[in-house]
């Protein structure tokens, strides 16, 4: 009976173990490694060529030794990740400064990338404490950075647009940023003519040059963008825009100076424009007329029905107003000085009135505006003898207007 129970016992172990065996025994198949499997989408991927538009922007793929594929963002430089408030120290308005003062003018993509970003960024985003002054000063020295890099940077001129018109922005920042669209332009300009002209033999237009935008498409949007600029007559904007405008009116066709005559009188006598922008856009529409009058060989326009007449009594129109009902002493005083320019002897009498005024300004003002029309008439008759027509394709240089600031 023994015996049976031990030759039982042997056969089930041996079952047992031949099952144990069987359940642990490999896969044919074997299991892919995690690492094998990124590979072979790796090498799927390179194949098929469309999906590395998948990989973002400012990222570095790195390949190692056993094909596995790791991704790290390109480094920013030290002065940069300060600006952002990215490298674990407190900041303030002095040491963001002097970060700024660290940035070169080959600046990589990244770091032009980044900085631009913080451009944008809302006042709350910057270390508290910092005025909005400070703030926007801050702002301020970093574009004039990005303005001075050795390429410029693509699409600057779009971004500064965004800003500019967007209304959540500090409307100080928006001023600054139509500031500075004046010399951008100018820089836009200059490069995509020298690029043009040096490759006029291929037979094309190019439609960009370095940097790789379309120099032409962004000086449009930075035209268009100043000219909606002056719609934003609640703040200095509208003012500041008149004076870009002006200025790259002399040397630019594509900013019509009778068009930014005309919006001048406009916002001058828009009572719900500041009085920054209405002081500024009175003084520019006299000076833009007195240009007119010495360009048509001194003609009296008030008196005349040729072309600019029209123009010229509106400014003269718009100086008496002022002179009377301006709501600032400031205001009244520019409009005063401009009557003094423009007015004609009629106005004589309103100007002498203004020397009693108890306000010492206003009177100052009107000795100043008095003084200019005895020289107007009282100016000698210059005729210039004839001159050979001048084949040079240089702009003529006009004088520059004077604003209220620089009397």
């Amino acid at each position: 009976m023994m015996k049976k129970m031990g030759i039982i016992l042997g056969v089930i172990a041996c079952v047992t173990l031949v099952f144990i065996l069987k359940r642990n025994k490999p896969s044919a198949v074997a299991e892919e490694k995690p690492d094998e499997r990124i590979a072979l989408l790796n090498t799927v991927r390179t194949a098929e060529g469309p999906a590395q538009n998948s990989i973002k922007p400012d990222v570095q793929v790195i390949t190692s030794a056993d094909d596995s594929v790791k991704t790290e963002p390109k480094e920013l430089s030290d002065p940069v990740k300060s600006l952002l408030l990215q490298d674990g120290a407190e900041h303030n308005y002095p040491s963001l400064l002097a970060e700024i003062n660290k940035l070169n003018c080959a600046l990589s993509g990244a770091d032009v990338a980044a900085l631009i970003e913080m451009l944008a960024w809302p006042n709350d985003r910057f270390p508290e404490g910092m005025r909005p002054i400070e703030i926007n000063a801050v702002k301020n020295d970093v574009l004039d950075k990005l303005l001075r890099q050795e390429t410029l940077p693509e699409g600057i001129g779009i971004a500064m647009a965004e800003m500019a018109a967007d209304p959540n922005q500090d409307a100080v920042w928006r001023d600054y940023c139509v500031q500075f669209m004046g010399p951008l332009y100018e820089r836009l300009t200059t490069e995509y003519t020298e690029y043009t002209e040096s490759n006029s033999s291929v037979g094309s237009e190019p439609s960009s040059v370095a940097g790789g935008e379309k120099k032409p498409d962004e000086m449009e949007v930075i035209r268009d963008s100043m000219f909606q600029a002056l719609d934003e007559r609640g703040t200095t904007i509208a003012g500041t825009a008149l004076i870009g405008l002006e200025n790259l009116s002399r040397i630019h066709d594509e900013f019509d100076r009778a068009t930014i005559t005309a919006k001048a009188l406009e916002i001058s006598s828009d009572e719900t424009a500041s009085t920054t922008s209405r002081l500024t856009a009175l003084r520019l529409a006299a000076s833009l007329t007195r240009e007119d009058t010495e360009e048509h060989g001194g003609i009296d326009f008030e008196s005349s029905s040729e072309a600019g007449g029209e123009i010229y009594n509106e400014v003269v129109g718009a100086a008496r107003s002022l002179a009377q009902t301006g709501d600032t002493v400031l205001l009244r005083s520019a409009a005063i000085v401009t009557l003094g320019e423009v007015g004609s002897s009629d106005d004589r009498e309103l100007l002498q009135s203004y020397l009693l005024d108890d306000d010492r300004q206003i009177a100052s003002a009107a000795q100043l505006a008095l003084n200019t029309m005895d020289e107007r008439t009282s100016a000698p008759e210059v005729i210039e003898e004839p001159k050979l027509a001048d084949t040079s394709t240089k702009p003529a240089v006009k004088q520059k207007p004077v604003l209220i600031n620089q009397l």
